[in-house]
């Protein structure tokens, strides 16, 4: 399993995955949400290349290998889509980027 990086507060994005899912709920303002998106694309991005040697070094075809290909292709697939203009689309958005995060943090094995 690898370990965030030092320089990457784990506890921060924890509280960022918290704040995504919850956004549906309290339906937060749009600047929030737009920051909110930042930082998850931000953390996806950041988490891909994981995920990469991760499926490069599994045997193909493989349980691990398919998580992590699908993960990419989930992740990938949900960075083209913009975030939405409402409250409730934008909201849905980042709920859906950190479902990507979580993915990728657990194809990568990154605690």
């Amino acid at each position: 399993m690898t370990t965030v990086p030092r320089e990457v507060d784990a506890a921060a994005i924890e509280q960022m995955i918290r704040e995504a899912f919850d956004a549906s709920r309290r339906l937060p303002s749009y600047p929030e949400l737009v920051t909110l998106n930042e930082q998850l694309r931000a953390e996806i991005n950041r988490l891909m290349p994981i995920v990469r040697d991760a499926a490069g070094r599994a045997t193909p075809r493989s349980r691990e290998w398919y998580a992590a290909m699908q993960a990419i292709e989930h992740a990938e697939y949900e960075l083209r889509q913009p975030l939405g203009t409402g409250p409730l689309g934008g909201s849905m958005h980042v709920a859906e980027l950190a479902r990507r995060v979580v993915d990728l943090r657990e194809a990568g094995g990154v605690q």
